[in-house]
């Protein structure tokens, strides 16, 4: 068996944009790579009224 491949995506929830965007700096100073998405919501889809928060995934490859 040969491993070829090791990933970790780590999802944060963030009270604002500031606190997101210094923390995105420094996750990419650590090595990972930020998906581009800024914001999520758990709401259904369906829900007009949906609720959406600051977020970032991120991802380093080894």
């Amino acid at each position: 068996m040969e491993k070829i491949s090791e990933m970790t995506i780590i999802e944060y929830k963030y009270d604002s944009e500031e606190e997101r965007e210094q923390h995105v700096k420094w996750m990419e100073s650590q090595g990972f790579e930020c998906s581009g998405q800024i914001r999520k919501s758990d709401d259904s889809l369906l829900d007009e009224n949906r609720k959406y928060y600051w977020f970032g995934s991120n991802s380093k490859k080894f």
